[in-house]
């Protein structure tokens, strides 16, 4: 009853099939999102604002809980591979008792039309993605893969952002870097008000609350992978462009120096971090 009273005047949102509906009879919202481009912290603060269930599990996704978690985490980024959905549903409604399930897994990404079939009825969603060159220093430092690699994935994952805002162009469209500046946006967007929130962040990622990380991002490069990252981007680049960001060559990094030095030189401090243990690594083997 409390958090029907608090979204008592929230906007009319749309389900999977373009009805309308209301926050307050949502039982599932879907953050569709690329891996490494904000999503723990936003669907951190949609929750907070929202009242809504957030999984404790992981960094907030529902693909950690519990009970799916090994259904879910078996090749996740495999289209072919097939998720019991009916069941998922089942165990994250008992884990919502009652309240809005706030979901952002990643992989979710690919299997919005399966979603749909289970979900669509009563679930909602939001449609996000970050600036390339910051989810790519992010996923390369995560996840040690070579940075033109990443580049590609992030293309391959940008044109389904594309093909998802085509296919629900009644789900809001809100770019990382956008929320960051102007967290109220997704309150203007749900006609919520503002409450005081308190935000952990992602773990690991030594950032609490809302605060960007693009320069320090851009830290982590060096100009050559930059140049050969924006090589990669422009063999796309009306894809770059639709989704509103641009193509750098390596002034990239004094611009960022300049904007934010502290950010930025803690971004080059990962980075020679990050060589020493890729270096120690080698010595071993």
């Amino acid at each position: 009853m409390q958090r029907v009273a608090e979204l008592g005047h929230a906007a009319i949102v749309r389900n999977f099939f373009g009805e309308e509906t209301s926050l307050t009879e949502l039982k599932f919202f879907f953050i569709f999102c690329p891996n490494n481009s904000g999503t723990t912290i936003l669907s951190q603060y949609f929750a907070s604002q929202t009242s809504g269930y957030l999984p404790p599990f992981g960094n907030n996704e529902g693909q950690m809980a519990p009970a799916v978690t090994e259904m879910m985490r078996t090749r996740p980024w495999d289209q072919d591979q097939k998720f019991d959905w009916a069941f998922i549903r089942k165990e994250w409604e008992a884990l919502a008792a009652g309240d809005m399930f706030v979901e952002a897994s990643p992989p979710n990404l690919i299997r919005v039309d399966d979603i749909k079939a289970v979900f669509g009825q009563d679930s909602s969603g939001l449609i996000s993605i970050c600036n390339p060159y910051q989810h790519i220093s992010s996923a390369y430092r995560r996840y040690h893969k070579d940075p033109k690699l990443v580049a590609r994935n992030w293309l391959r994952k940008a044109r389904q952002i594309m093909k998802l805002r085509q296919e629900y162009p009644f789900f809001p469209f809100v770019r990382y870097e956008d929320f960051v500046e102007r967290p109220s946006v997704v309150n203007d967007i749900f006609g919520v008000r503002i409450k005081d929130s308190d935000l952990p962040g992602k773990k690991r990622s030594g950032i609490s609350g809302i605060k960007s990380a693009y320069c320090r991002s851009i830290g982590f490069f060096t100009s050559e992978e930059v140049i050969s990252i924006s090589n990669i981007l422009a063999t796309e680049r009306d894809v770059v462009g639709h989704l509103g960001y641009s193509l750098s060559g390596s002034e990239i990094l004094d611009i960022a120096r300049e904007r934010d030095p502290e950010e930025f030189l803690t971004g080059q401090n990962n980075r020679r971090e990050f060589d020493r243990r890729l270096s120690a690594k080698v010595r071993v083997k």
